[in-house]
């Protein structure tokens, strides 16, 4: 797992709701979140999805590519992982939203082949 550095503002800053400038940073916007309120708010998942949502939302901007959208699965997937490993908690919702965006993925990935050829 990534690690921000301590010493700099930007980890209060990802807190905040600060948009994640790279994986790393989502990752550790999501850890945290899940970390600090999963036990708080497990009654209420939509509280932890809505600011899931907002923190990969702002991370893709208004218009991801696929380096975003490649970043971004991969961090809900490790981010899953590590929370399973160091936690001990199954945070479905992470991969749940990470194949939500299947169907987006899917699009963004016709258009490209019809603007750019498909692969030979």
């Amino acid at each position: 797992m990534p690690y921000i550095k301590a010493n700099d503002g930007r980890r209060e800053a990802l807190r905040k709701g600060d948009p994640a400038l790279s994986a790393g940073e989502l990752n550790y916007q999501l850890f945290y979140l899940i970390k600090h309120n999963y036990n708080v708010y497990e009654n209420d998942e939509d509280f932890i999805s809505f600011k899931l949502v907002n923190f990969v939302s702002n991370f893709l901007g208004e218009n991801p590519n696929y380096q975003k959208y490649n970043d971004m699965t991969g961090c809900l997937t490790l981010c899953y992982k590590e929370i399973k490993r160091r936690l001990g908690l199954r945070v479905y919702m992470l991969l749940e939203m990470r194949d939500e965006y299947e169907s987006i993925i899917a699009k963004y990935e016709d258009l490209k082949i019809t603007e750019n050829g498909d692969v030979e």
